[in-house]
């Protein structure tokens, strides 16, 4: 064995343990991959920038700082109103299920004429004592336990500087691992990595930004009805619209919930559908072809498995990249399979 193969066995065995040890220490790392992720969606930017003779480093900085004040100016403009939203509604939680347990009793009573039993109400009384006490337990677990105050620090502190490295050496790192691959597959390998780059980035950054304006359509909408909750349903409903197909049926029955209970009134329901099939014609016919690009070719079929498997294996941030995931391996089936047909003829 030549001292060439020793080499690229000793740098596959190294590269292979450090994402052994990436996966399995994961939760430490989140600052680490996020840095990555945010560096990932920055580089563009700071590309362009250096393109036009503006230090990269510098350039790298600008980029960061510009998105921290971002993120400064919507929590305190923006998400404090959606969390004075969110509180209004903990609190007028139980009378909210005290009003669908009269709902459940008159439907029971009418139901009970055709010899149908149903007996939902004893959930409800469960959901009406225990709110509470399951929010509590969240709060306390989640913002003042030691360990996530120490985590929330460190996602802080550690999280920009990661990112800043990446930025600066974003073409290094590149160069790093395409060098470490044997000559004749570098090609192949720049291209390839092209190639994805271009499915997750289109994918990822369009995503977003069509997740913002439906955002902003919900909110627009909720609020033209009368909505109490127009600005926590307009930012949840635009979060959830980054999960494929299932995140609209999960805003749907949330929004429709909230607004039947709301103004004691069915035929809201009506309006709420509206507001949905509207924006699912939005999103699928003008927004995503204009915005993320041409459609993805992968049958809804397909979608949902990816959203299960990837969910199951990588959980939330499975779900969210399942579409990138599946185009990936949909367009590498189909690259393999041309060069296997060709290899026949």
């Amino acid at each position: 064995m030549n001292r060439f193969v020793i080499d690229r066995i000793l740098i596959l065995v190294i590269v292979s343990s450090i994402l052994i040890v990436s996966i399995y220490f994961s939760k430490l790392l989140i600052p680490f991959f996020t840095g990555a992720f945010i560096a990932y969606l920055l580089n563009p930017i700071v590309t362009k920038a250096e393109d036009k003779k503006i230090n990269r480093n510098f350039s790298a900085v600008i980029a960061i700082i510009s998105l921290l004040g971002f993120l400064i100016i919507f929590s305190f403009s923006i998400l404090p109103l959606v969390i004075q939203q969110t509180i209004v509604f903990l609190e007028r939680f139980p009378s909210l299920i005290e009003r669908a347990e009269n709902y459940f009793l008159l439907l029971s009573r009418a139901l009970k004429k055709y010899s149908i039993n149903i007996d939902h109400i004893s959930i409800l009384k469960d959901f009406h004592n225990n709110p509470g006490i399951i929010l509590k337990l969240i709060i306390n677990k989640f913002f003042f336990s030691s360990i996530a105050i120490i985590n929330m620090i460190s996602f802080l502190l550690l999280t920009p500087i990661v990112s800043w490295y990446f930025l600066k050496d974003w073409k290094k790192i590149k160069i790093f691992f395409i060098n470490n691959i044997p000559f004749k597959y570098q090609k192949n390998a720049r291209n390839n990595l092209n190639e994805i780059d271009i499915i997750i980035s289109s994918f990822i950054r369009g995503q977003v930004l069509v997740s913002i304006i439906l955002g902003v359509y919900y909110f627009i909408s909720f609020y033209f009805i009368g909505a109490e909750y127009s600005i926590f349903l307009g930012f949840f409903s635009g979060i959830f619209s980054l999960i494929p197909y299932f995140g609209i049926i999960v805003s749907f029955v949330l929004s429709s919930y909230i607004i039947v209970l709301q103004f004691a009134d069915i035929n809201y329901l009506l309006y709420v559908a509206l507001i949905f099939t509207l924006s699912f014609f939005l999103e699928g016919y003008i927004l995503s072809p204009k915005i993320i690009g041409q459609k993805l070719g992968l049958h809804p079929l397909i979608i949902l498995y990816s959203v299960f498997i990837f969910g199951a294996l990588f959980g939330i941030v499975g779900v969210f990249f399942s579409i990138p995931l599946s185009c990936i391996i949909y367009f590498y089936y189909k690259k393999i399979l041309l060069n296997l047909n060709k290899e026949k003829r």
